[in-house]
C-alpha cells in the first residue's frame, strides 16, 4: 500500500493516492482550521476592544495583545501549545 501511495504521489496524483476499496470505511477529516482561526480572531478582537472599556491603560494593551493571542490559540486548539519555533516564526517571519 505504501508503494502505491509513493508511486501515485511521484506521479502528481495527490488526490488519488489510494483507490476507494483500499480506503475502506475510513471517515473523512473535516477541515476546521479556518473556523478555528476565525474564532481566535473574534476572541482577540472582543477582548482587545473590551479592555479599554474595562479601564485598562493604553500601555497595558500592548503587553496584553500577545498574551491574549497565545491563550486564545491554546484554548481554541484544545490545549495544543505552539512549539518554540512556531512562536519564533510569529515574531520573526521567514
Amino acid at each position: 500500500m505504501l508503494l502505491v501511495i509513493a508511486e501515485r504521489y511521484t506521479e502528481g496524483r495527490v488526490g488519488q493516492l489510494l483507490d476507494d476499496e483500499q480506503i475502506g470505511d475510513a471517515t473523512a477529516v473535516v477541515p476546521r482550521e479556518r473556523l478555528r482561526m476565525a474564532a481566535v480572531g473574534t476572541v482577540v478582537v472582543l477582548i482587545m476592544a473590551g479592555a479599554p472599556v474595562a479601564g485598562l491603560p493604553e500601555a497595558a494593551l500592548t503587553a496584553l495583545l500577545p498574551v491574549v493571542v497565545l491563550v486564545a490559540v491554546i484554548a481554541i486548539n484544545r490545549g495544543k501549545t505552539p512549539s518554540p519555533s512556531e512562536l519564533t516564526d510569529l515574531v520573526i517571519p521567514r
